[in-house]
């Protein structure tokens, strides 16, 4: 394992209080948690303090200097994990939710639509539909819970303007190793709250 001394170590209330979202992120996790009673958006073993968690984690980019702009996409959204809880700390950001399955993108437009939040949900497969959003400039991109594929990189890649990033919730050991471009950008090795799982994520220029 990894000397802890030498990655840095965030604690989840820290993090959502630097934004000041608490009582919305708790609205959402409230619903998320309502909704995963009838539809498994979530692990079902998943409690509110792991979604505390989880939403503190999808901030964690911009500890390293991630930048967001003003319009992203995620590939993946699920249950809103990271997308809503950046929408929700970057009022004037605006996204584009890719979310093949039906009953989650149907939450996400349900989330979304009761939080006030600027998003569209593209409820099909990310790698069929990217293309027709080539022409809309993004200024960032997000993946969690995916697996960086070729086909989905390369498409990431087309619609993040010059000068955006993309963001990766993982390290290099899930890269498929055909894609030599992931050697060129910068990935962090952190610790979340006392937890000794030892996460990675990468910021891709």
């Amino acid at each position: 394992m990894a000397d802890r001394t030498d990655i840095p170590l965030f604690y989840s209330n820290d993090i959502i209080a630097r934004y000041n979202i608490k009582d919305r992120l708790s609205e959402y996790i409230d619903a998320a948690l309502e909704y995963n009673r009838k539809v498994n958006i979530v692990s079902r073993e998943t409690s509110r303090p792991d979604l505390l968690r989880i939403a503190a984690d999808s901030l964690i980019p911009f500890e390293f200097g991630a930048k967001l702009g003003g319009r992203f996409f995620d590939i993946g959204s699920g249950g809103g994990f990271p997308a809503i809880v950046i929408l929700l700390a970057f009022p004037d950001a605006e996204a584009v939710l890719f979310e093949r399955t039906g009953k989650k993108a149907r939450f996400l437009e349900e989330i979304t639509r009761a939080l006030g939040l600027r998003a569209e949900i593209a409820s099909r497969d990310f790698g069929e539909v990217y293309a027709t959003f080539k022409n809309k400039s993004f200024d960032s991109g997000t993946m969690k819970l995916v697996r960086p594929e070729r086909r989905l990189m390369r498409g990431a890649h087309r619609l993040v303007r010059r000068g955006g990033n993309f963001i990766y919730y993982g390290g290099p050991e899930r890269y498929d190793p055909s894609i030599s471009d992931f050697a060129k950008n910068p990935s962090f090795r952190y610790y979340l709250d006392e937890n000794k799982q030892l996460r990675s994520l990468t910021i891709f220029s």
